[in-house]
C-alpha cells in the first residue's frame, strides 16, 4: 500500500516535468498553453480555413481573454505589415452574442471592435482581425465568411508536442564523426548586396566585386550570371572568365576588372551547387556612382534683415545621392545650425530671419552617400540689407517635407519643418487622429522629427505648427509607408 502511494507522486511529478519541457513545433508560436500559426498562403474562405486548421490537429483561433487578444495583436504587428484580414474562430449565434469554435463565449471587448459602416451588410456572422487606417490600429471586424483571407490556427500544446518528432534536422539518422562533413545541400550564409562603383576612384581601385557565400557538404561551387533582356524576356547569361579576361570568379566572389559603365551595370545573381542541389541568390544591382563639378562662379545672394532667406545649393549632377555641407568664409568652417539657421536634406540653407551677423561668404559642399568622394562649391557673398519691417510667419518651399519621399517600412524617416518670420518661431509636431510614434525623436530645435525603423502603422498626416509671439501657423505632410513582402 505504502509502495503504491510513493509511486503515484513520482508518476505525477514525471508527467508534470515532461509537460513543462514541451514546446510548439516549428512555425508555431507559443502563448501560455497553446500554439498558434499565422497562415498566409493560400487564401481561404472561412470554412476552408477551418478545415485546413483541422488538418494540423488544430482549429481557428479562439480568443478567450484580453491577454490572448493582446498577444495576437502584437504578432500581427510584425507578421503583417501589409495589414490584411485574418479569420478567427468567432461566429455570431444570435445578435450581439459571439461564440468561439471551442464553445466559449467571446470576452467582453467592446473597444476591440472596429466601427461598422453606416449601412452594415447582412449575414456578417464571422469575425476577422483587420486594421483600421483611420484609427491606426488592429481590431475585430465582421465578415460574411465567403471572403478569401488569411487565418490563424490554434491548438493546445499537449496536442501538438508529438509533432516535434517531425522536426528532424539534416543530421537525423547519421553517425556523426565530423559535423562539418555531414552531407547537405547548399545553403546561403551571405547573400550578395547591391554595389556602387565610384568612377572617381578608378585611378586608385579599378575593379569591383560582388560576393556570395554558401555552406554545404561537399563544398559548393559557384557560378555568376548577369540578367538582361532579350526582347521582352529576362534571361540569365552565364559569366565565363575564360571568354572575358576582365572577369574573375574566386570562391563565391565575382571580380570585374576595369568595369565599364555601359556594359557592366545591371542585375546579377550567383548560383551555388553541390551533389545534393543548387540554390540561386537574390538579384543584386551593380551601378556606377559619380559626382560632377560645381559651376566655377556664382553670383551674390541678397536678403533683408528680419526676413527669411533660402540659399540654394545648385549642386552638380550626381548618382546615387549626396549629403550637403555649408561652409562660411573658408573650408571646413561649417555653418553651425541654431534656432534661426538650418541646413535641410533638400540641400538648401535656410535663415528663419536674417541678421547682420549673417553677412559673409558661403559655399555649398557635397559628399557621396556611398563613398568619401566629394566636391567643393565656389564661395559667394551673402549681403544683408536693413528693412523697416519684419516678416510675418510663413512656410517656404512646401514645408513640412518628408525624406525619403517614398519611405519603406523598417527604414528611417526624417520629417523637416522650417518657417520664416520674426521673432524666430518655435516648432511643435502632432499627428492627426493619433499620437506620434513611440520611437519618434525630435532634433534641431524640434524642426526635425526622426522616426527610426518606421512601420506601416506610423503613416498618417503629420502637422507642424510654428509659433512666435505674434502668430501661429501650421501645415502638414502626409506620410505613406510602403512595405516589402512578408513571407
Amino acid at each position: 500500500m505504502w509502495r503504491l502511494l510513493l509511486i503515484a507522486p513520482l508518476i505525477c511529478l514525471s508527467s508534470t516535468q515532461e509537460e513543462a519541457s514541451w514546446r510548439c513545433p516549428q512555425y508555431w508560436i507559443q502563448f501560455q498553453s497553446s500554439c498558434y500559426r499565422f497562415i498566409k498562403s493560400p487564401l481561404h474562405t472561412r470554412n476552408d480555413a477551418r478545415k485546413n486548421c483541422q488538418a494540423y490537429e488544430s482549429d481557428l483561433v479562439s480568443v478567450n481573454s484580453v491577454e490572448e487578444h493582446g498577444f495576437l495583436l502584437y504578432n500581427l504587428l510584425w507578421q503583417d505589415p501589409q495589414h490584411r484580414r485574418w479569420y478567427t474562430g468567432s461566429q455570431q449565434q444570435s445578435p450581439g452574442y459571439w461564440v468561439n469554435e471551442d464553445g466559449t463565449p467571446l470576452p467582453d471587448m467592446e473597444s476591440a471592435f472596429l466601427p461598422e459602416p453606416a449601412e452594415p451588410q447582412p449575414n456578417k456572422d464571422y469575425m476577422v482581425y483587420s486594421f483600421s487606417n483611420s484609427l491606426k490600429k488592429w481590431g475585430l471586424e465582421k465578415v460574411t465568411g465567403e471572403e478569401l483571407l488569411l487565418y490563424i490556427c490554434e491548438a493546445p500544446l499537449t496536442k501538438l508536442h508529438y509533432v516535434m518528432a517531425d522536426d528532424r534536422t539534416y543530421q537525423y539518422g547519421i553517425d556523426i564523426e565530423d559535423p562539418l562533413k555531414i552531407p547537405i545541400g547548399p545553403y546561403f550564409i551571405n547573400q550578395p548586396i547591391d554595389v556602387v562603383f565610384d568612377l572617381s576612384k578608378r585611378k586608385i581601385t579599378n575593379d569591383v566585386s560582388l560576393s556570395c557565400l554558401a555552406g554545404g557538404y561537399p563544398a559548393p561551387t559557384y557560378e555568376w550570371f548577369k540578367e538582361d533582356y532579350q526582347g521582352d524576356k529576362l534571361v540569365s547569361i552565364k559569366i565565363d572568365p575564360l571568354k572575358d579576361s576582365r572577369f574573375t570568379i574566386s570562391g563565391g566572389t565575382l571580380i570585374i576588372h576595369e568595369p565599364r559603365k555601359e556594359e557592366d551595370r545591371g542585375l546579377y545573381h550567383c548560383k551555388a551547387s553541390n551533389d545534393y542541389g543548387t540554390i540561386i541568390s537574390e538579384t543584386v544591382k551593380l551601378t556606377f556612382g559619380f559626382i560632377g563639378e560645381f559651376n566655377l562662379k556664382r553670383s551674390e545672394e541678397k536678403g533683408e534683415e528680419n526676413w527669411g532667406k533660402t540659399v540654394y545649393c545648385d549642386p552638380p549632377q550626381s548618382f546615387p545621392g549626396v549629403k550637403y555641407y555649408w561652409a562660411r568664409d573658408y573650408f571646413p568652417n561649417f555653418v553651425e545650425e541654431d534656432k534661426r539657421v538650418f541646413v535641410s536634406f533638400d540641400g538648401a540653407l535656410y535663415f528663419s530671419a536674417l541678421e547682420n551677423i549673417d553677412r559673409g561668404n558661403y559655399s555649398c559642399n557635397v559628399q557621396s552617400r556611398v563613398s568619401d568622394t566629394g566636391r567643393n562649391g565656389p564661395f559667394f557673398p551673402l549681403n544683408v540689407h536693413p528693412h523697416s519691417n519684419h516678416q510675418q510667419l510663413k512656410f517656404p518651399n512646401n514645408f513640412p517635407k518628408a525624406f525619403p519621399e517614398a519611405p519603406v517600412a523598417g527604414k528611417e524617416v526624417r520629417l523637416e519643418c522650417v518657417a520664416f518670420g520674426y521673432p524666430v518661431p518655435s516648432y511643435n509636431w502632432t499627428r492627426r487622429g493619433s499620437a506620434l510614434p513611440r520611437q519618434a525623436i525630435f532634433a534641431s530645435y524640434n524642426r526635425v522629427l526622426l522616426i527610426p525603423n518606421v512601420q506601416v502603422e506610423d503613416q498618417g498626416e503629420y502637422i507642424c505648427r510654428a509659433t512666435n509671439d505674434r502668430a501661429s501657423i501650421h501645415n502638414s505632410v502626409v506620410l505613406s509607408i510602403q512595405a516589402e513582402p512578408n513571407f
